[in-house]
């Protein structure tokens, strides 16, 4: 079955579950909700929004006592939509308490009535009615009574008493038909509602992402970024960073020979007026050579008065022209 296939599956169940909810048991407003258990120790929570879009977010908690300890369990992604529900699978047992925290978009926010869930109970079968199959033959023109014809088992006669099926008598067979609304028929209209997962970027939370956008989200970090996208563990879905390969590339301008002086090459030194900003490895501020007119410059290591990386700025004016650092050996 195709994604797009999947997903219009998932919308006609959910609306036959709501629909065999209705059935039962209708949905409470909100702040009201109804609370049914199902098989398997599973609860359904459902209710109707009376507030429309200016509800902003709707939180459904569980509790084993009455008025405290109550923990959220989910919050809804879209708080919006007229008739609702979750489905909680998780329920330790039946005897647990539900409430709902509802916020509104003007910053007030009611919780609802801790209630716990109602025992679920099939709809009753309505008594088929059964139409008449066919009227009685008319008399012969000649005057004779002629008995009407009877029709094979199993099928009405139609209105010429011919014995063959008509489509109305098709439609009350159908009509006839029962209807199994057993608990183990209704059972297969049960959905669970859609998974939430929640992104993590390192120690950072990104934001939150329902299963069926999933696979476009992998496949965009994998494209379009270095990310990479680690494991899924308790509904989190971890990235780890891309940090690229620290990589030294020697200057050109300024570096160390095998003795430990430091070079400076300037080829148009004469021409231009240059400067040096030297720096430790933590960005610590050295000092600075101003104002070089030789070609070639050599300083001595003792200037660092220690081994290890140096940053350096090579200026022209106010103006960057390098960026770089050197290492001056233990030997020193």
């Amino acid at each position: 079955m195709t994604k797009k296939a999947g997903q219009i599956t998932a919308a006609i169940l959910f609306f036959l579950l709501f629909q065999a909810v209705d059935q039962v048991q209708a949905q409470d407003t909100l702040p009201q909700f109804s609370a049914v258990r199902r098989t398997g120790n599973r609860v359904l929570i459902s209710w109707t929004n009376p507030y429309g879009n200016k509800i902003r977010q709707l939180s459904v908690q569980r509790s084993a006592d009455s008025s405290r300890l109550f923990k959220s369990i989910v919050t809804l992604p879209d708080p919006r939509m007229l008739k609702n529900g979750y489905v909680d699978s998780k329920s330790p047992d039946t005897l647990q308490f539900y409430r709902l925290y509802i916020l509104l978009d003007s910053g007030r926010y009611i919780f609802s009535k801790a209630q716990r869930a109602v025992k679920y109970q099939p709809p009753a079968e309505k008594p088929a009615t059964i139409k008449a199959a066919a009227s009685p033959a008319k008399p012969a023109a000649d005057g004779n009574n002629q008995k009407p014809a009877i029709a094979p088992a199993g099928k009405p006669a139609d209105k010429n008493g011919s014995g063959k099926t008509t489509s109305d008598s098709i439609a009350t067979i159908n009509n006839n038909k029962k209807v199994d609304k057993t608990p183990e028929a209704t059972k297969q209209l049960e959905i669970i509602p859609e998974r939430i997962y929640y992104i993590k970027r390192a120690d950072t939370l990104k934001g939150n992402l329902p299963e069926s956008k999933m696979k476009a989200f992998r496949d965009s970090v994998n494209l379009y970024t270095k990310d990479t996208l680690l494991s899924v563990v308790n509904d989190t879905i971890i990235i780890k960073p891309f940090i690229p390969k620290d990589v030294f590339v020697l200057s050109r301008y300024i570096f160390t020979d095998k003795s430990g002086l430091l070079h400076i090459e300037l080829p148009d030194a004469a021409r231009k007026s240059y400067r040096i900003r030297f720096y430790e490895e933590d960005k610590t501020f050295l000092f600075e050579v101003r104002d070089i007119r030789d070609q070639v410059l050599l300083l001595d290591k003792a200037n660092f008065q220690h081994a290890g990386w140096f940053l350096f700025e090579l200026l022209e004016n106010d103006t960057i022209v390098e960026k770089n650092r050197f290492f001056i050996g233990k030997d020193f």
